[in-house]
């Protein structure tokens, strides 16, 4: 059973940033919906990294 975790408001808002990046070892279906629902709710942009991604040096196609 997987756990369905929403990123609370509190801490989205708390630094006011309009982009920020999450850095995980994999993104589950559901994790990358909820970036999309912040996106459209919140006008925020968060840009998912992997680990391998990082260590590829493959970022600056994501970051442009």
């Amino acid at each position: 059973m997987a756990v369905r975790r929403r990123f609370p408001a509190t801490q989205r808002h708390r630094s006011r940033r309009e982009k920020g990046f999450f850095i995980a070892f994999d993104y589950s279906e559901d994790a990358l919906r909820e970036i999309d629902r912040i996106f459209k709710d919140d006008h925020a942009v968060i840009v998912p990294l992997t680990v391998r991604e990082i260590l590829d040096e493959q970022i600056a196609r994501k970051l442009a």
